[in-house]
């Protein structure tokens, strides 16, 4: 069985799976939307690229919605648009490390679907 090190300052408990998607963070408290490509997710939070550095701080209460498309044809609605909250942990330039604060729901886009 493979051993799995965990270095003594790490504190995620969850497995990060690269994913190539866009996210969209809305601060709660109104400072505008920000579009951002998602590097990487987990069941505990999320890390992205903002496009360019901004006023974020860490503990800043967020409104976040990831939203996967087809990679082959974006023509086509998402495949899958998750919404939920969350925390910034940490801001480093233009990198953002996101806490969930609860789950997050499913939203399909039925408006967008074609139905036979």
């Amino acid at each position: 069985m493979a051993e799995r090190r965990v270095h003594a300052h790490e504190r995620r408990k969850d497995r990060r799976i690269p994913v190539a998607a866009r996210v969209r963070i809305e601060p709660r408290e109104g400072s505008g939307v920000v579009q951002a490509d998602l590097v990487d997710v987990s069941a505990g939070g999320l890390r992205a690229t903002l496009p360019k550095p901004n006023g974020f701080e860490t503990g800043l209460e967020v409104d976040v919605e990831i939203t996967v498309q087809d990679a082959s044809d974006t023509r086509h609605p998402p495949l899958v648009n998750l919404r939920g909250q969350g925390r910034v942990v940490r801001m480093k330039g233009a990198d953002l490390a996101l806490m969930f604060t609860g789950a997050l729901s499913l939203r399909e886009p039925f408006s967008q679907m074609l139905l036979f």
